[in-house]
């Protein structure tokens, strides 16, 4: 019998019943999506570190090396170390590689190596994850520049300097588990030992180093890197942990992952306050049959049953569909992660994870409804059938009177009165609209910041119109003097300041030595915006960012002293502020010119500049690159671009389907609470239609009331997602380096557009739905 009861609400009620289905599938689809998501990142992390196994210390170095010195040290570090390799990187500037149609490419931010394939450990695979065995007169090319100059596998790049030539076949991509992130500034071409010599003894490019360390199972890392330090071996540049490489692998999917969770939350809490609108809208219609079936005897408890067990088939039907569908949906997300971590994506963690979403999103759908559904055991059989439960006990108090009113038509003014006079069954609305504008406008607000010249200021940069880096040659200190010079001389330019890296060593808070990069120069003229203080001016100053000054490494604050050692002796730096930095792991620091250079560590040289007004960004970059084959010269966006481009790609997959999640939110929402509307207000339309209202004035009443709720949650929405949004952004981005994101907002997006198309959507949802009042027989719904 009570199946049968069931069966017949689904058909009595399809348009909601249908309504409610969607949602719950939605819902379970993103949930299931973003924990299938999470699913693959980790199965697919773990089987890329599994095959590449990569270094646990890896420290770069450019200079006089001799793998002897590294020996001994090993010898020492037995308890520590279970292996090391170093692999020696010819670096070929990007000026000097020729790819189709005689494009170059100068014009990338990372540094370029040819490598051959280790033997030990740290192995750069193909796209099916296996070690990669090039042949001789081929190459495999890192993912990034495959994507980069859209490079096909039988394409061929020739590497061409004063002394070397030679064409090579692309075989491969390379997956290097080390150097795959954008947020990495080197990457590694693979080439077969016969080519490498062939480079090698041709001098086609400069050395380096990375010398690499696998730990055994209780290895202690910082122990290994201290004494590596004290022993004075090499280390003319960068020391990074394998954690870093993990970090840098899983960020881009995991910040989505992070977003669509996010949003999987506040779907999870909308669907429940979905199925309450649902539920009052059902009783609401239902009060005679409820009491009929009390006034038989039958028992409450099997009256729930009629209403609960209806949503308990509809959530497992929805939780399998969305359960589903999410396998298909996800692969709007791993796109990235199959081309960068693994392409098989069949592990079978995500079909059990993935269970997660429908299990509880049942579970809270039930649990709610069981809540919702005790209304029915206050509801006696004599008021139901006298239809006035809902509001019984209180004395209605006639707010308002329709003759006060000056100001708005008297449609609208009954619209916004029933606003005010029931704000209690409003505010429910009010919450939805505010969520949803919410979902909408803070991935737009984060994508819009990423894709801002503005967030250079969050990679320890000032802002500016171009940059020249040099890369390391051996008159690279004579091309830096000329170019300041020409700097100098150059109308064009308007101001510019100079920069210089180095690698020092470093007092941390236990009292041991480690590496820090700091660069030196004038940095007032393009100022960084800072946490606290301000940047460093003079001499015996510093600067540190947030994650050097954080407790787990140096654990400073503004106006604390900093020990440094340059040439030897130790010199004693004041902490003046405290900067953003999500580069090179976040680790790096400023200081003025006056600290010295630090000659035999030297990492990197960058002049910084903003052309006069008027004249062409693009043409004095060419300029400059001409002049300058070795240089590489980029404006601020480019820069940003190349850096964060994976990330701002993701990030642009999210925001729509957040719009698309809150659009089909607000319309079923807006459906379902205008459905109740007419249902508890059925005598008082029939009422308003026998006084000879029409169905358009009606509806004006309620779009009136809906559309100011709406303009509310919207202004509300917009608000927290502003500021609720930054300090959310800003605590995930805290263990990145930057720990106060502030939104670059675009105001015709937030303020016009995304408010102008949910108004227009609201309207059309409350128009359709309020034609149901047009359905009613009207001497029944009197006479009733």
């Amino acid at each position: 019998m009570f199946f049968k009861m069931v069966m017949n609400d689904f058909y009595r009620k399809k348009i909601v019943t249908l309504t409610v289905f969607v949602f719950i599938t939605l819902a379970v689809l993103l949930a299931a999506t973003a924990t299938n998501n999470i699913a693959n990142l980790v199965q697919s992390m773990s089987e890329l570190k599994e095959h590449a196994d990569p270094a646990d210390i890896a420290q770069m170095h450019s200079g006089e090396y001799h793998q002897a010195e590294i020996d001994q040290f090993i010898e020492k570090q037995q308890e520590n170390i279970a292996m090391q390799e170093t692999m020696v990187l010819l670096n070929v500037d990007g000026s000097h590689i020729h790819v189709d149609n005689n494009e170059t490419m100068a014009g990338t931010i990372q540094d370029i190596s040819f490598v051959v394939q280790n033997k030990k450990f740290d192995f750069i695979l193909n796209l099916d994850n296996e070690k990669l065995d090039v042949r001789e007169g081929q190459v495999a090319v890192p993912i990034y520049f495959m994507e980069q100059y859209d490079l096909q596998l039988g394409d061929t790049i020739t590497i061409e300097n004063d002394r070397y030539q030679k064409e090579f076949v692309i075989s491969d991509y390379a997956r290097d588990y080390e150097m795959n992130s954008s947020l990495t500034s080197s990457k590694r071409f693979v080439i077969n030992q016969l080519d490498y010599d062939e480079m090698l003894e041709n001098q086609a490019g400069e050395l380096e180093y990375l010398i690499e360390f696998k730990l055994k199972e209780n290895g202690d890392s910082q122990g290994v890197q201290t004494a590596y330090i004290e022993a004075g071996l090499p280390a003319n540049g960068p020391i990074i942990e394998g954690k870093i490489f993990t970090m840098f692998n899983a960020m881009s999917d995991m910040a989505v992952a992070v977003v669509i969770i996010f949003i999987s939350i506040l779907l999870i809490v909308i669907a429940s306050l979905c199925i309450r609108l649902t539920f009052l809208a059902t009783i609401d219609e239902d009060l005679r049959e409820i009491g009929v079936m009390k006034a038989i005897g039958i028992p409450k408890k099997d009256i729930k049953k009629v209403y609960l067990n209806k949503y308990r088939v509809m959530s497992l039907a929805a939780g399998m569909i969305g359960y589903l569908l999410s396998f298909i949906a996800v692969n709007l997300l791993n796109g990235n992660m199959r081309l960068y971590i693994s392409s098989d994506l069949s592990g079978n963690l995500k079909y059990i994870l993935s269970l997660i979403a429908p299990l509880l999103v049942y579970f809270i759908i039930v649990t709610y409804c069981q809540q919702v559904l005790k209304r029915i055991d206050k509801i006696s059989a004599v008021e139901a059938l006298r239809r006035d439960s809902m509001e019984r006990g209180k004395n209605r108090k006639y707010r308002f009177p329709l003759q006060k009113n000056k100001f708005f038509s008297t449609n609208i003014y009954m619209g916004l009165r029933d606003v005010w006079v029931r704000f209690k069954l409003y505010r429910l609305l009010l919450f939805i609209f505010t969520v949803c504008t919410f979902i909408i406008i803070l991935p737009l607000n984060i994508f819009n910041t990423m894709n801002s010249p503005e967030f250079s200021t969050y990679m320890g940069i000032g802002k500016y119109d171009m940059r020249i880096d040099l890369r390391r040659t051996d008159n690279i200190t004579e091309e830096f003097k000329k170019l300041q010079e020409d700097l100098q001389k150059d109308s064009d330019i308007e101001k510019y300041a100079a920069y210089i890296t180095s690698s020092y060593q470093v007092k941390n808070a236990e009292g041991s030595w480690d590496y820090i990069n700091i660069e030196t120069g004038d940095f007032s003229v393009f100022p960084l915006n800072y946490l606290e203080g301000d940047s460093p001016e003079g001499e015996g100053e510093i600067s540190l960012s947030y994650a050097n000054a954080s407790k787990d490494r140096l654990n400073k604050k503004v106006g604390e002293e900093v020990v440094v050692r340059v040439a030897g002796k130790e010199k004693t730096l004041k902490v003046t502020g405290i900067y953003q930095d999500i580069t090179n792991g976040g680790k790096t620091a400023k200081a003025d010119t006056s600290l010295g250079i630090n000659e035999e560590a030297v990492l990197w040289y960058v002049v910084s500049m903003n052309v006069a007004q008027g004249v062409d960004i693009n043409e004095k970059m060419d300029y400059y690159q001409k002049a300058y084959g070795s240089a590489q010269v980029n404006d601020i966006e480019e820069y940003t671009q190349q850096t964060l481009g994976h990330l701002i790609d993701q990030m642009s997959t999210v925001v729509i389907i957040g719009i698309f999640i809150a659009l089909c939110i607000v319309v079923l929402i807006t459906a379902l609470f205008i459905r109740m509307l007419l249902s508890k207000d059925m005598s008082q339309l029939a009422i308003m239609r026998g006084l000879g209202l029409t169905l358009k004035q009606v509806e004006h009443q309620y779009l009136a009331g809906t559309l100011m709720v709406l303009i509310v949650g919207i202004l509300l929405g917009a608000v927290a997602s502003v500021y609720l949004g930054e300090l959310l952004v800003s605590l995930v981005m805290s263990f990145m380096g930057a720990a106060k994101i502030e939104f670059v907002l675009i105001g015709w997006q937030t303020w016009i557009l995304c408010p102008l198309v949910l108004i227009v959507i609201v309207g059309m949802t409350i128009s359709i739905c309020s034609k149901r009042a047009k359905e009613d027989d009207l001497s029944v719904v009197l006479r009733s």
